[in-house]
């Protein structure tokens, strides 16, 4: 759970990013830098990549990563601080207009595009959670109408519409989703979360235009509180990888009243203030 302490950092470390790139882009101007100077903003912005690395999702993690490490043909942070002061081979200083620059890694390209970068998906962790909280509330407040809505169909006896009966977890889907198509006119069922160590998982729904995946749960004899509130973190370890999953709502259908302690289990996986934000529900 993002805690307003963790939200606080993640601010801080914003406020740092900008007293760094001050720092740094005067490494590269005649005499302005000195060893002692090169090793202080070194340990500073190391210092500042491993606070701010665990707070990026996991979604955006590996871009942010790529912005410092780079590669073989793309030079990124890494390169300009080992070497800032490190001479093209192919500058001319005799040359006025030297087609080549005269640092082998030059801070605007090497360095500051990728610390813009790298500030964006910092950024973007307090945005996200800003946007799926409140459609997750909504989500919640909706279906905690749903047995409710049951309850109309089953006891109306004036229209031929059947009563919907529930035996199981896919029976729950059909509703879910029917009901999900009267607030969004993008729902996508079974989207696929992308591949990772051989194997691929889906989501019970997609809500595109706004971020949201949307699970289904039902309760039997043998899925207890605890082993419900396992398998949903495991879920959701999935889940995170999709690229448009910035929230997860769960819904949990407990018609049995298998649960022991619904609200505790709704309380301790509500994550309001995480990336992806969640929420669970449990209705009866």
């Amino acid at each position: 759970m993002m805690s307003s302490n963790k939200r606080a950092e993640i601010e801080r470390l914003i406020d740092e990013s900008y007293e760094i790139e001050s720092s740094l882009s005067a490494w590269q101007e005649e005499g302005a830098v000195t060893q002692e100077e090169l090793r202080r903003g070194q340990e500073r912005y190391q210092s500042w990549y491993a606070r701010a690395t665990p707070l990026i999702s996991e979604v955006s993690r590996n871009e942010f990563k790529n912005m410092y490490e780079g590669g073989l043909f793309i030079q990124r942070i890494k390169s300009f601080l080992a070497k800032p002061l490190e001479v093209n081979q192919f500058y001319d200083p005799t040359q006025a207009d030297s087609p080549f620059p005269r640092w082998t890694h030059l801070y605007s390209s090497t360095f500051l595009d990728s610390f813009h970068t790298q500030r964006t998906l910092l950024q973007a962790e307090i945005y996200a959670v800003a946007e799926a909280a409140p459609i997750l509330a909504e989500l919640a407040e909706t279906f905690a109408r749903f047995p409710g809505f049951l309850q109309v169909l089953q006891k109306s006896k004036k229209s031929n519409v059947p009563a919907p009966n529930i035996e199981k977890e896919e029976d729950l889907q059909v509703l879910v989703g029917a009901c999900l198509r009267l607030m969004y006119d993008d729902v996508r069922p079974e989207d696929y979360v992308p591949e990772h160590a051989g194997g691929r998982s889906r989501v019970d729904f997609l809500l595109p235009a706004v971020g949201i995946v949307v699970e289904t749960k039902m309760t039997r004899d043998t899925l207890n509180d605890k082993k419900l509130g396992e398998e949903l973190l495991i879920d959701w370890g999935r889940y995170t990888r999709h690229p448009d999953c910035r929230g997860i709502f769960a819904l949990v259908y407990d018609p049995d009243k298998q649960l022991i302690n619904p609200a505790g289990l709704q309380s301790d996986l509500t994550r309001d203030q995480s990336n992806p934000a969640t929420r669970v529900l449990v209705v009866r």
